[in-house]
C-alpha cells in the first residue's frame, strides 16, 4: 500500500529547532524528532508513494491533537472573482424566481454527479451594490443549520453577481398554503418548529432575518411525505450585536409594528422582529388567512392593539397549545414576545417529528466514532466535502442530528453526543468513556459544540466522502484559482482562513502544503486525478490504522429511546406535559 496518508501531517521535526531534544528530555509539548526524507524519493519529500511511511504516524497525530487546531468549517466556502461560471455549471435559461434582488436559475453540476443548485444572479451596478453582496455572503457563510439553505460558493464576474446555493425543489409555503389553504396543525407545528429552530440559531450568532415570510421558508422536495424545510434569502439579513436595527424593511403583513411604525425616530427594533413574523406564519398555516387585514393605518391600530380573530368554529377545533404559541408571539411590545430561546420549549413544538431507522442511526454513530480518530488534515478534507452536500445527500445524518439536538438549537454538545453513543455502544462501553476527547477531536472549530457541518464530516462514512464527485468539490475548495490545480499558495491560502485560532504557523502550514504537493511528484500542484489518489490512500490508511468497533444491536430508535423522560422534562414547561409524538 502506498503511504501518501504521510503527506496529510506536517514534518514537525522540520519545523523545528535545529537542537532536537532527545526522548528522555522531551516534555509533553515538544514534536516528535525530525525524519529523514527517503533515500532515492524523486519529490525530495518526507513522504510519498514510493517508500514506506517513515515516521510514527500515531504519535504525530497525538503530537498535534495537543496543539489544538481549530478550523473553522464556515470558511471553506470558496468565493471566485474573474471565474467563469459557465465552465462549472450548465445554466438553465428560464429563470425560477425574480425579485428586486435579481433573478434566480436553476443549473446543472457539470462534475458532480446528479446534482442540481440554485444560481441567484445580481447585476451590480453601484458599489453600494457589491457591499450587500458581500454582507449577504458573510451571513450565509456564518449559518451551519439543517434548516437553513446552504450557500456553496459565489462568483464575481465583472458586473454580475453570483450565488451557488442549494435547490430547493420542493415549493415554498406560499405554494402549500395557495394548494390547500388550510394546513393540517400536525404539519403546521413540524414547519414551524423547524423555522424556529434556523431562527433561534441564526440569533445566537447575532443574525435577525428581517423578511421571515412563507416565500421565504421553502420544502427540500417534492415528495408530498416529505415535510424538511430550510429557510431562505437572507438579503436582508443584518447581524444586530449590541445595536438596535432601524431600516424599515420586511414584508407587509408580516411584518412587526415597530418595524412599519417605530415609537420614535430614533427608537429602531431588535431581533424581536423575526418572533412576531413566526407567529404571523403560524397563524396564516393554520387558517389560511392573515391575522391582521385592513387599509394600512387600520392594520397596524389591530397590530398594536393584538387585536385578531381567534375564536369561532374553525379556531374552536385548534389545540390550545398552538393558539398559545401564537398569542405568546403576536405581542405588540418586543420585550413580551416569547424568547429565540424559549420557542422550542413551548409545548406545540416540543413534539419530535423525526423517526430514525435504528441500523440507520447506529452506523452513522459509529462513523463518527471512527471519523473522530482522523488526522486534522483529513478532518478538514473532509469536512470541506460535507460543506458541498445537499440535503439529498444528507438525509439519514440531518435526521440523527436532530434526534441528538434535543435541545434545537442547531448544535450538539458533549451531552447530546454522549446519549448517542450510550444508546450504541452501551453505558459501560470504552467509547462512551472516551467520548469526551473525540467530541474535542468532533469540535474542530473549539467552540464547544459540534456543528452541522462538522457532524456530516464525521457521519458520512469513508464510503461516501472516497467518491469521485464528491471529492470534486473539496478539490474546487482548495483550487482556489479555480485553473485545475492546487498549489502550495491555494493550500497555505485556505488553510490559513480556517485556522480560528491561528494555531498553524505560516510555516506550519507552508509545510502542509509542500508535503501534499510534492506527495506526487507534481510540479505545477496536484491535479484533480493526484487529489482523488491522494484522498482516497488517506481515507483507506486512516481505516487501516484505526479499526472500527463494535457497536450494541440498536433496533429501534425513537425520542423515548434516545433521551428517554430526561427530553421530555426538559422540553415541557413547568406544570405542562409535552404533547407525546
Amino acid at each position: 500500500m502506498s503511504t501518501a496518508m504521510g503527506a496529510l501531517l506536517p514534518d514537525v521535526g522540520a519545523a523545528a529547532e535545529d537542537s532536537t531534544p532527545s526522548d528522555s528530555q522531551a516534555g509533553p509539548g515538544t514534536p516528535p524528532p525530525a525524519v529523514e526524507t527517503p533515500q532515492g524519493c524523486p519529490s525530495g519529500a518526507t513522504s510519498c508513494p514510493c517508500k514506506p511511511l517513515p515516521c510514527n504516524l500515531v504519535t504525530t497525530r497525538r503530537y498535534y491533537e495537543s496543539r489544538s487546531f481549530s478550523f473553522d468549517t464556515r470558511s471553506l466556502v470558496p468565493e471566485r472573482v474573474d471565474s467563469c461560471i459557465a465552465r462549472r455549471y450548465e445554466i438553465d435559461a428560464q429563470e425560477i424566481g425574480v425579485g428586486g434582488y435579481g433573478r434566480v436559475y436553476t443549473a446543472k453540476d457539470r462534475m458532480f454527479k446528479d446534482r442540481r443548485v440554485a444560481i441567484k444572479k445580481l447585476v451590480r451596478h453601484q458599489d453600494d451594490k457589491l457591499e450587500a453582496f458581500k454582507l449577504e455572503v458573510d451571513i450565509m457563510k456564518e449559518l451551519d443549520h439543517p434548516n437553513i439553505c446552504r450557500l456553496f460558493e459565489t462568483y464575481l464576474e465583472d458586473e454580475l453577481l453570483f450565488f451557488v446555493i442549494e435547490y430547493l425543489e420542493g415549493g415554498d409555503l406560499c405554494d402549500l398554503i395557495m394548494e390547500k389553504r388550510t394546513v393540517e396543525e400536525g404539519l403546521a407545528a413540524y414547519i414551524i418548529k423547524q423555522a424556529s429552530s434556523a431562527v433561534r440559531y441564526a440569533h445566537r450568532q447575532g443574525i435577525a432575518h428581517r423578511d421571515m415570510k412563507p416565500e421565504n421558508v421553502c420544502f427540500c422536495s417534492r415528495d408530498p411525505t416529505d415535510h424538511r424545510v430550510k429557510v431562505i434569502d437572507w438579503g436582508l439579513g443584518k447581524h444586530f450585536s449590541q445595536t438596535r436595527m432601524k431600516s424599515s424593511v420586511g414584508s407587509g403583513a408580516f411584518t412587526a409594528p415597530e418595524v412599519l411604525d417605530p415609537p420614535g425616530e430614533d427608537a429602531g427594533y431588535t431581533s424581536a422582529c423575526d418572533l412576531w413574523s413566526l407567529g404571523v406564519m403560524a397563524y396564516v398555516l393554520l387558517s389560511g388567512k392573515p391575522p391582521f387585514y385592513g387599509g394600512p393605518i387600520q392594520m397596524l391600530r389591530n397590530m398594536r392593539e393584538e387585536r385578531y380573530p381567534m375564536s369561532g368554529t374553525f379556531w374552536d377545533g385548534v389545540p390550545a397549545d398552538a393558539k398559545s404559541f401564537i398569542a405568546r408571539l403576536l405581542k405588540c411590545t418586543p420585550e413580551e414576545r416569547l424568547s429565540a430561546e424559549s420557542l422550542l420549549l413551548h409545548p406545540w413544538l416540543a413534539r419530535q417529528f423525526v423517526e430514525v431507522d435504528g441500523a440507520v442511526f447506529g452506523q452513522i454513530i459509529a462513523n463518527v466514532e471512527h471519523f473522530s480518530h482522523a488526522p486534522d488534515f483529513l478532518s478538514v478534507c473532509v469536512a470541506s466535502v460535507a460543506r458541498q452536500l445537499d440535503h439529498r445527500s444528507l438525509d439519514n445524518i440531518y435526521k440523527v442530528f436532530i434526534m441528538l439536538d434535543a435541545n434545537g438549537d442547531g448544535v450538539l454538545d458533549l451531552s447530546e453526543l454522549k446519549v448517542g453513543f450510550v444508546k450504541v455502544f452501551g453505558e459501560g462501553s470504552d467509547e462512551v468513556a472516551e467520548v469526551d476527547s473525540m467530541f474535542a477531536h468532533l469540535d474542530l472549530d473549539h467552540t464547544g459544540g459540534i456543528t452541522y457541518t462538522e457532524f456530516c464530516a464525521a457521519g458520512i462514512g469513508e464510503s461516501s466522502y472516497t467518491q469521485e464527485h464528491v471529492l470534486w468539490a473539496a478539490f474546487k475548495t482548495f483550487d482556489v484559482n479555480d485553473n485545475g490545480r492546487i498549489t502550495r499558495d491555494n493550500m497555505q491560502e485556505v488553510l490559513t482562513r480556517a485556522d480560528v485560532n491561528q494555531v498553524w504557523s505560516e510555516g506550519v502550514c507552508n509545510d502542509v502544503a509542500h508535503q501534499v504537493t510534492d506527495c506526487f511528484g507534481s510540479q505545477g500542484g496536484l491535479n484533480f486525478e493526484e487529489w482523488l489518489n491522494l484522498m482516497r490512500e488517506s481515507a483507506s490508511q486512516h481505516a487501516e490504522r484505526t479499526p472500527r468497533r463494535r457497536t450494541t444491536n440498536v433496533i429501534e430508535v425513537g425520542v423515548d429511546d434516545v433521551f428517554g423522560s430526561a427530553l421530555r422534562s426538559e422540553v415541557a414547561k413547568p406544570g405542562t406535559a409535552a404533547t407525546p409524538s
